[in-house]
């Protein structure tokens, strides 16, 4: 697996022409912090491959006239570490979306392709929506743990917000997919204030045990990223699953989950126990399940662009209470 990740990087750095530049000379690119926790660099997407994408089919990406793209450097426990930041070009003060990659080390690196396929169509919306790599990825210093320590590389982003001038850094919402999902849910438990309005997943691991039942490769991650994993594994696993602790989430923030029931990594099996624990529990939530879907639940990508758009701006930009008649929907 981790020769397989390596690969991966090479390919993906050779694909986006990355220099060879060090985590010191990225880092003094954004100049000195000061006593701030967050610049941003502007980036010009039609330097990099995905413009080939937008030059073919312009129809599909005329969002892009709306937004501004940045890279971002924050400091998170001390460490820099690296992301990116789309914001409307419009003056204003937007509600955050933070987008909780998924993937591991250069396995779901942030490209700017993700800024421009995932993020922008977001803030084109009117939102502020923004990334971190996680530390140790991505010129950034520190050690990933996969939900360990870098679980603090969210939450001290969300914090920086608040030295952004457009953006509402008291109205934030979470997107992820995947292992951005269990970031989500880890998040939802450690935050204490009622910042975060609206939450959606997409393939959400709920139950890591079960994950890496269905997907094995998944704990030889664990065995490389998380501390003690080999020592500790069943409160290790316990610890990123959010079915023994939902519990703790909180009751103020509704959940739209999205999930492939033909997904491969992300085993469907583990939503129903999560589910039912959220009714026990009186959490708010939306289950949307697509029959023969993957893990992207790629043959509806329109569909689940629009549902999330639809979810943020009813939870999130207008704070709407949550009014779902039904709770759990299925999709051909």
């Amino acid at each position: 697996m981790r020769n397989i990740t390596i690969l991966l990087m090479i390919s993906l750095l050779a694909a986006c022409g990355k220099d060879s530049k060090s985590i010191d000379e990225i880092k003094a690119t954004y100049g000195d912090f000061g006593n701030g926790t967050i610049k941003y660099l502007s980036i010009d997407y039609t330097k990099t491959p995905i413009n080939k994408a937008v030059e073919h089919h312009p129809e599909e990406y005329t969002y892009l006239d709306a937004v501004d793209i940045f890279s971002i450097g924050h400091m998170s426990d001390g460490l820099f570490v690296t992301g990116l930041m789309v914001a409307p070009k419009k003056k204003g003060r937007y509600p955050v979306i933070v987008f909780n990659r998924g993937g591991n080390r250069d396995l779901g690196i942030l490209l700017v392709s993700v800024a421009v396929n995932e993020l922008a169509p977001l803030a084109a919306q009117g939102y502020v929506v923004v990334a971190t790599n996680y530390r140790g990825n991505s010129r950034g210093e520190g050690v990933e743990e996969f939900g360990g320590s870098d679980l603090n590389d969210v939450s001290n982003l969300i914090k920086s917000m608040e030295e952004i001038e457009f953006a509402d850094a008291s109205r934030v919402g979470l997107l992820g997919m995947s292992r951005g999902s269990m970031m989500n849910f880890l998040t939802l438990k450690s935050h204490s204030n009622q910042t975060i309005k609206a939450v959606a997943n997409i393939g959400s691991i709920t139950d890591l045990g079960t994950t890496i039942k269905y997907h094995p490769q998944i704990e030889e991650v664990a065995i490389e990223l998380i501390p003690n994993f080999g020592t500790n594994r069943n409160e290790e696993i316990e610890k990123r699953s959010a079915v023994y602790w939902t519990d703790q989430l909180p009751k103020s923030t509704p959940l739209l989950l999205m999930h492939g029931m033909s997904d491969p990594h992300v085993s469907y099996s583990q939503m129903a126990p999560f589910v039912d624990s959220l009714d026990v529990h009186e959490i708010p939530y939306k289950l949307i399940s697509f029959e023969n879907a993957d893990h992207g639940i790629n043959s509806h990508r329109m569909l689940v662009r629009n549902l999330i758009h639809d979810w943020f701006d009813r939870y999130l930009k207008n704070g709407y209470e949550f009014n779902e008649e039904t709770k759990r929907v299925t999709i051909e």
